[in-house]
């Protein structure tokens, strides 16, 4: 189970749909669960063994 520390975490799309991202020196697949494409600012919303799932961060809700 990868570390769910990672959970909120945000970076910016280099590529459209799934891909590799460096968070704090490791790197991880992640794939997107919304419309989120190259440019967008997205956010961990789920880390597990498969990798990160992401979504645009303008989608997400604030408490």
């Amino acid at each position: 189970m990868l570390d769910e520390r990672l959970i909120g975490t945000t970076f910016t799309l280099t590529q459209d749909g799934p891909g590799d991202v460096a968070l704090y020196g490791i790197h991880y697949h992640y794939h997107v669960l919304d419309q989120a494409k190259s440019g967008d600012l997205v956010v961990v919303v789920r880390a597990e063994a498969l990798g990160l799932s992401v979504r645009k961060a303008s989608e997400t809700l604030v408490f």
